[in-house]
């Protein structure tokens, strides 16, 4: 279980890194996509908490190899 959740983490961050980008925010596929994170609550609330972590400043958090 920690495992998914780390995964749906670290799939938030890949598309806010992704959303930083003015090229990307057109694309009708991540538009698409966006609105799918949207739609659910569990992943909207994850998505909003990346996005706070982002503009506060650089991660530190260290990857896991296991």
């Amino acid at each position: 279980m920690e495992k998914q959740e780390e995964l749906k983490r670290s799939a938030m961050r890949a598309v806010a890194a992704l959303l930083t980008n003015p090229e990307v925010r057109k694309s009708p596929t991540v538009a698409d996509f966006s609105a799918q994170i949207r739609s659910n609550p569990e992943l909207t609330t994850l998505f909003e908490s990346i996005q706070k972590d982002t503009a506060s400043g650089p991660s530190t958090d260290s990857m896991e190899l296991s």
